[in-house]
């Protein structure tokens, strides 16, 4: 029958009847599921757990009713990156007590043969590290990692970043002119490499390669020129160096020591160095000074024709002059002296810078002639001059052995004859003289006396001889003569 064609009533019946068969299966459906979830809430009640994750070795537990590793690091808010490596993996379900691991990723930076590979891995194992790199390793060669040596097992500590140095073995040969060395090294230069083998280098020792050079594996051949120890004594001071100059001059350049002026050493500088070491500087220092010279006066005579024969008078003082000097003086300091020591005096000018005044003697040439009695006799004189008197005859001369009775004058040597000095005799030969206790006499002969004092011989034969020695006063007798003697030496 056509649905148009049924009545009302029916057609409400139908609606009524569906109604209730469908809300009857949705009611099912609504029981179920809330059952469902009481039974799921049931179970996540019961299955609360307790488990422990380990990050980079630091421990942390969390209570949790997380299913999965993933839901577990989401609540507990664990922030991650794709590197990271996470035991056991994030969509495993969790088991009570279950340990989590997670080791962060770290970037890591391998220097090697000059080049840089950068990698961001959880790994931490060296030599896992410089595989994933490419980078390949011979027995010899050494793994520092952030500047530590590590073996290649060695698990790198937890960090953000790792640096590691891949330090190349290079083989060394070294001769330093009595020893060859040949060994193995990861030094990052040849410096390095010769201190850990305990080859100290000086300052002053030749390197043939600069100590900085860089050991990259490729073999390195070395010459050492050793310096020589030096003991270098100055002023005092004795000072411990090492030098490798050739020279003496070289070596004290070269430690400082440069000679300066006139200063020089021992041994020599242009001499090679001493086998004991030991050399000595002389320092030597110059001074020029002004230095004045007294400059004497001469004496000169005048004469003084108001002033009576055989006195003299000063006319003049005199007055020293002055010479000036300018002289170089040489000072050395020796190590094994206190103190600067003159060595050395050099006049290099000389000039006057006063001139002397001389003196000026006055000796009298007024003539008086005297009458006088003396020792009962009248003389008419005109020169009195006071003298030592000694006598001899021509056997007493003062010669043992020896008698002559020639006097100077030809004449036999009597009494009455006086020898007098030889300036005396060469100007008064002849003259008459008196003295007191000996009589008359005339200058006959050459006696003795020196210059400057007052002695005469008086004469006697050997039959009539007596013996003088004292003081007289010799009485020169008119006339007067016509070549004077004015001064009496």
């Amino acid at each position: 029958m056509p649905p148009e064609r049924l009545s009302r009533g029916f057609r409400f019946n139908l609606i009524e009847s569906l109604f209730m068969k469908t809300h009857k299966r949705w009611r099912t459906i609504v029981v179920v599921g809330v059952c469902v979830i009481l039974a799921v809430i049931a179970v996540i009640g019961v299955t609360r757990k307790q488990i422990t994750v380990d990050i980079d070795g630091i421990e942390t537990t969390y209570q949790t009713n997380g299913l999965t590793v993933k839901g577990l690091l989401r609540v507990a808010k664990i922030p991650l990156s794709e590197a990271d490596l996470i035991t056991p993996p994030p969509a495993n379900w969790l088991r009570r007590g279950q340990q989590v691991s997670i080791q962060r990723a770290a970037q890591i930076q391998i220097h090697a043969d000059g080049e840089v590979f950068t990698l961001l891995t959880p790994e931490r194992t060296p030599v896992i590290l410089l595989a994933e790199a490419g980078v390949g390793l011979s027995p010899d060669d050494q793994i520092m990692a952030d500047g530590v040596p590590v073996s290649l097992d060695q698990a790198l500590p937890p960090a953000k970043a790792h640096s590691l140095q891949v330090r190349r073995a290079t083989q060394i040969a070294l001769n330093d002119g009595t020893q060859e060395y040949n060994f193995v090294s990861t030094a990052s230069t040849l410096g390095g490499a010769l201190w850990e083998q305990g080859i100290t280098l000086y300052h002053s020792d030749q390197l043939s390669l600069p100590p900085d050079t860089p050991l990259e594996g490729e073999a390195i051949q070395a010459s050492l020129r050793r310096s020589q120890t030096l003991t270098i004594r100055s002023q005092g001071q004795s000072i411990q160096t090492r030098s490798i100059g050739p020279t003496v001059g070289a070596a004290l350049a070269d430690t400082g020591f440069a000679l300066q002026g006139s200063d020089y050493s021992l041994p020599p500088d242009q001499e090679k160095l001493p086998e004991n070491g030991e050399i000595q500087i002389i320092r030597v220092r110059e001074e020029v000074l002004l230095e004045q010279v007294p400059l004497p006066f001469g004496v000169t005579q005048q004469a003084l024709p108001e002033v009576e024969i055989d006195n003299t008078q000063v006319v003049q003082a005199g007055a020293y002059g002055l010479t000036a000097q300018r002289v170089r003086v040489i000072y050395e300091s020796r190590p094994d002296a206190e103190g600067w020591q003159e060595v050395d005096r050099q006049v290099e000018d000389e000039w006057v810078a006063r001139e002397p005044q001389p003196r000026i003697i006055g000796y009298g040439t007024n003539i008086i002639v005297r009458t006088e009695n003396v020792g009962g006799a009248t003389i008419e004189y005109w020169r009195k001059v006071e003298a030592y008197a000694t006598s001899y005859s021509p056997c007493r001369l003062g010669l043992p052995d020896y008698c002559n009775s020639t006097t100077a004058s030809g004449k036999q040597l009597q009494k009455g004859m006086i020898g007098v000095i030889r300036s005396w005799y060469n100007m008064m030969r002849g003259q008459q003289v008196y003295i007191p206790g000996y009589g008359f006499a005339t200058i006959e002969d050459i006696g003795a006396g020196v210059s400057g004092s007052h002695w005469i011989d008086l004469g006697y034969s050997d039959d009539d001889w007596v013996s003088w020695h004292q003081n007289v006063t010799v009485y020169f007798l008119t006339p007067i003569p016509a070549n004077i003697m004015w001064i009496l030496e």
